[in-house]
């Protein structure tokens, strides 16, 4: 069920790269669990990738380890050594990712595990060309550079994606094998898998906080007593004003534009535009956040209600001289009039502002991380799945050689009639796939005298008498012709168990030579022989050569090759020519190699050979 459920997030984490390149945060939301590196996604809180923490061996299906130590002995001590080859993977196991998730949800009870970290390839650095995937052992190094190994084969890529594979294989020396197989029995073995890579995460690379918070507080009191007795009056103030202003403006500018690379001018900009206007807005007094509240008056007109007034009498007479002669003195006396006011007023203002200017930007973060195949022998030394000590005596390494030869006397055939022949082999073992090879001789192969090949036939554990036993086809294409099969059938095959095959076209080869007395043509008025040949091949008649002999030819004979079906005739035809015109002669069978010429007579219209 674990495998299953890796699977799936695998799966999902593959989709979603595929639909839509996922990015992370790199500021916030990064969690450490077991040693292992989560991170949040840049557009779901809940949902978290792993970094896988280093390359490990890659495991099949069934849980067995694909990875293969072998050592190979020859008694006979012609040949010794081994081969190494493993399969590496970057991801963590199924138990492990479950463990994850589960702590991952006690604190952060809505997160979902989906999968790796889409990672990138790194790009080459360094002189050498340091790649993304790096096989780091003494060993397993080319003999030229002072390693144990004959030949190192990487696939170079890393596997950064779910499901990816890496591979290393070698084949080692007497002394590589042996060294390679103790390091393995350590704890920490000489061979170490680095990988190089990357991912991008989502950083805020300029983040600039304006804050301001600004309070006017105004208080007044105002307390007056007044008494009036005995014609006296005492009236007292107290005023008590306080006028308390503070003001706080915090500008705080986080900037990291440098050191990416990215141009943050334009926010640096509206920054000190709003900084300076808010500061203006701050502390002017009088229009600002800071004016003054109206200010109030201790004691104002009117304010103390309910006094005696001055009758009719009074108000007529109340000034002047007669005033005072009639009323008497201005502190006369009246009835009492007590009063008592006292004003409390506060008024309180609060201003608060905030500001956040932010940039955000993506940033490729590399991942460097190596993993070692140590104490694997002493967890799977005796799985012979994983370590195994051969003998090259075994009949299951024999292996015979078989040899395909070109006929010599059809060498010559690949000028003007065969384009090419190919040879397919096959044997067949119980219970295993067959073993089949395809040969191929050509024009330029006849040039080069390269007109014989060999297959190595492995024996492949086979006991029986017969195991040198084989079958082939032979397939040749002739030049304006067709194929020809030997056998004509195709799902026929010759058997045989000959060390060499010598490849006989299904085709005979004639030698014609051709010869004619010269004085006999100056004798007869004849200029010019052609003689032509007919011919069956692959079932056709053809027209195969045509030989001209003049008499002026300082050679006597002429020789040419004929190829045609087996058992089959050649025909011949002479035409004569002279100044008097063209004397053509019968088709006749060819009935002798040798060919000799003889001009026709004047009175012979068939004319003569």
């Amino acid at each position: 069920m674990n495998r299953v459920r890796y699977a799936v997030l695998c799966l999902a984490a593959w989709l979603l790269a595929g639909s839509s390149w996922a990015l992370v945060r790199y500021d916030e939301g990064r969690r450490v669990i077991k040693g292992v590196q989560l991170l949040q996604d840049a557009g779901d809180p809940n949902v978290y990738y792993y970094v896988p923490q280093f390359p490990r061996l890659s495991t099949r299906a069934d849980g067995s380890f694909e990875i293969l130590c072998l050592k190979y002995v020859d008694p006979a001590g012609n040949a010794s050594g081994g081969l190494f080859h493993a399969l590496v993977e970057f991801s963590l196991p199924a138990d492990m990712l479950a463990d994850l998730e589960r702590e991952l949800r006690k604190q952060v009870p809505a997160a979902r595990l989906v999968g790796p970290v889409p990672l990138l390839q790194a790009a080459e650095d360094g002189e050498n060309g340091v790649g993304s995937f790096r096989v780091i052992s003494g060993v397993l190094a080319d003999k030229e550079k002072g390693g144990f190994a004959q030949s190192v084969v990487t696939s170079g890529r890393a596997p950064l994606l779910p499901g990816s594979k890496a591979v290393v294989a070698a084949v080692l020396t007497q002394q590589g094998a042996t060294l390679l197989w103790n390091s393995l029995s350590a704890p920490t073995s000489d061979v170490s898998i680095a990988i190089h890579a990357a991912f991008e995460a989502a950083v805020q690379n300029y983040n600039a906080r304006v804050t301001a918070d600004v309070s006017t507080v105004y208080k007044h009191f105002s307390q007056i007593g007044n008494s009036q007795k005995s014609y006296t009056r005492r009236q007292m103030r107290n005023v008590v004003d306080e006028l308390q202003r503070t003001g706080d403006l915090k500008v705080e500018v986080m900037d990291r534009s440098a050191a990416l690379g990215i141009k943050a001018t334009e926010m640096e900009g509206i920054l000190q535009v709003v900084t300076s206007k808010l500061t203006e807005t701050m502390f002017d007094h009088t229009t600002g956040w800071s004016a003054d509240p109206a200010r109030e008056t201790a004691v104002e007109d009117g304010q103390i209600q309910g006094r005696q007034d001055r009758g009719w009498l009074g108000r007529l007479f109340g000034g002047g001289v007669l005033g005072s002669l009639l009323h008497g003195p201005s502190d006369s006396k009246y009835y009492t009039d007590d009063q008592y006011v006292l004003k409390n007023r506060q008024d309180i203002r609060h201003n608060v502002f905030s500001l956040v200017l932010s940039k955000n930007s993506t940033v490729r973060v590399p991942v460097d991380t190596a993993g070692n195949l140590g104490g694997l022998y002493g967890a799977l030394g005796d799985d012979t799945r994983y370590f195994r000590v051969v003998s090259l005596a075994d009949p299951a390494f024999e292996s015979r050689p078989v040899s395909f030869l070109v006929d010599g006397e059809y060498v010559d055939s690949f000028q003007d009639t065969v384009n090419f022949v190919s040879v397919n082999l096959r044997k067949t073992y119980p219970g295993q796939p067959a073993f089949t090879r395809s040969l191929r001789f050509s024009q330029a192969d006849m040039k080069a005298g390269k007109t014989m090949q060999d297959v190595a036939m492995p024996r492949l554990g086979l006991t029986a008498a017969d195991w040198t036993q084989y079958e082939y086809q032979v397939r040749w294409s002739l030049r304006d012709g067709p194929t020809v099969s030997v056998p004509p059938q195709d799902d026929r095959w010759v058997r045989s168990s000959d060390p060499t095959v010598s490849l006989l076209p299904p085709f005979e080869r004639r030698v014609i030579e051709i010869d004619a007395d010269r004085q006999l043509f100056a004798a007869s008025g004849v200029a010019t022989a052609v003689v032509e040949f007919a011919t069956m091949l692959a079932g056709k008649p053809k027209l195969a050569s045509r030989a001209t002999l003049r008499a002026t030819d300082a050679a006597p004979t002429t020789k040419l090759s004929l190829y045609h079906d087996r058992g089959t005739p050649v025909a011949v035809r002479v035409s004569w020519y002279s100044p008097a015109g063209k004397t053509e002669g019968r088709l006749q069978p060819l009935d002798s190699d040798l060919l000799y010429l003889t001009p026709p007579r004047a009175d012979s219209p068939g004319g003569g050979r």
